[in-house]
């Protein structure tokens, strides 16, 4: 490999892991788990362009998961839930006790619920706040 194509295919690397969450960490154990190398510039040219196509192939489903169990609590907490609240509720629908336990499309389908509901904000509230919106617009 040419040294121009090893820095291209080094920073082809370096823009995956980032898109993926990827650690230094993270890749120094697959690369030792799989590679049996502490570091990329110990791999050969065509280990180094399969670690490449393998970040490629990889989806995003890790940080997609961690950004809807942020949502999950964030639409909870707006709409006044306990977490005693939102393990019944994941019983009833999902048969499942945890967040943890739900599928991507079941956790996906729990967001799109929540965020349908109405905030917690109470009916005299929301028309005092109505009100005064009016009384602005004229």
């Amino acid at each position: 490999m040419e040294p121009g194509n090893f820095s291209e295919v080094i920073a082809q690397i370096d823009v995956e892991m980032q898109r993926l969450g990827w650690t230094p960490e993270k890749r120094q154990e697959y690369l030792k788990k799989y590679y049996g190398k502490r570091s990329r510039t110990l791999l050969t040219e065509e280990e180094l362009l399969h670690f490449l196509q393998y970040l490629e192939s990889q989806s995003i489903s890790a940080i997609l998961w961690e950004i809807l169990i942020a949502r999950v609590h964030a639409e909870t907490e707006q709409l006044g839930w306990t977490q005693e609240h939102r393990r019944e509720h994941l019983k009833k629908n999902y048969d499942k006790r945890t967040l943890s336990l739900l599928t991507e499309v079941e956790l996906l389908d729990f967001v799109q619920y929540l965020t349908s509901q109405p905030a917690s904000i109470s009916d005299e509230i929301l028309i005092g706040q109505t009100h005064i919106e009016l009384q602005r617009l004229g």
